[in-house]
């Protein structure tokens, strides 16, 4: 065969070899696509349904759930239920408290609330895995607040002039909706200056957009709203969290709002919220006072200008 015979009849199949390594490129390029798309996609409602037995059985008693990352937690509490998401639990105002937690992890996420938390045992379970961890140094809560608001252990009043807020257990519940004030519930107390005026356990969104469940106390227009606990056990401080609905704080134009915190008649210290810390947390030691069997706390609330202070605050005592 000449040459010139030779490169004919080597390029009459080259456009069909062309051809071939240009599809095989395209399918290729698709292959890779989707191994990246479906390999980095949550889990679907039916993989989140199949987890309940598994975390059930993993799960023990006292146990904080954890979704990670944060944004499937609403996927987890529709599957697994109140059971396993309590609201005490949900709206939680940080970890500090939990002895352990079990994490529920999916797309190898970790949640930044338990790092540094020793790993007690993992199971993966489809595309979850599930880890038991141990807190190493969990607070030791001798009262919280927000669990005692009630008329058994509190009274409320305005200070100026004094006006007692009477405990209501059929109030109307009223929401506020999107942009609006929380949700009042049937039960607390009620100031006769009107609706905003009342303190009662409800939950906010924090700055972003976490559920905080703490003692809606709004400031008055003038003095303080004064929540009073009687016989109060005490440890060595005094700690909490305060803030207002993200909608409300990010404009940063409301007045400051102060936070007086008071035992048996004596100011130990007070706290001031600024539109714009968010969820914020302090921390108040208790000095001579530590310790005691029991105890009057006063937590005040009051603002240089009441309008739209939607504040918000939980508080302990360890």
């Amino acid at each position: 065969m000449s040459e010139a015979a030779a490169r004919r009849w080597i390029g009459k199949p080259n456009r069909v070899g062309r051809a071939l390594v240009a599809t095989a490129a395209i399918v290729g390029v698709a292959e890779l696509s989707g191994h990246l798309y479906f390999g980095k996609r949550g889990p679907g409602f039916e993989d989140w349904a199949r987890l309940s037995p598994a975390a059930q059985e993993e799960r023990k008693e006292g146990d904080l759930v954890v979704v990670a990352p944060g944004w499937a937690d609403p996927l987890a509490r529709q599957a697994l239920g109140d059971a396993f998401f309590p609201l005490r639990d949900a709206a939680r105002p940080d970890v500090t408290r939990y002895a352990s937690a079990l994490e529920i992890s999916a797309l190898g996420e970790r949640s930044p609330e338990l790092s540094g938390w020793k790993e007690l045992s993992r199971r993966q379970e489809g595309p979850f895995l599930l880890r038991r961890l141990e807190n190493p140094a969990p607070a030791r809560v001798v009262f919280d607040f927000v669990d005692a608001l009630g008329p058994q252990t509190a009274e409320v009043q305005l200070t100026s002039p004094p006006t007692p807020c009477p405990f209501v257990s059929n109030a109307r519940p009223a929401a506020g909706g999107l942009g609006g004030h929380p949700t009042f519930p049937a039960a607390r107390f009620e100031c006769p200056t009107g609706m905003y005026f009342n303190v009662s356990t409800t939950v906010i969104a924090d700055q972003d957009f976490l559920p905080r469940r703490c003692i809606w106390s709004h400031p008055p227009r003038q003095g303080e709203v004064v929540t009073r606990f009687r016989e109060v056990p005490l440890g060595s401080v005094i700690r909490g969290h305060g803030g207002m609905y993200w909608i409300i704080e990010r404009e940063g134009k409301g007045a400051p709002v102060v936070l007086a915190v008071r035992v048996d008649g004596e100011e130990i210290g007070r706290v001031t919220h600024e539109d714009g810390q968010g969820w914020a947390s302090f921390e108040l030691p208790l000095g001579a006072h530590a310790g005691k069997k029991s105890a009057t706390v006063e937590l005040g609330v009051s603002s240089p200008n009441y309008q739209h202070r939607h504040f918000c605050f939980e508080a302990d005592t360890r």
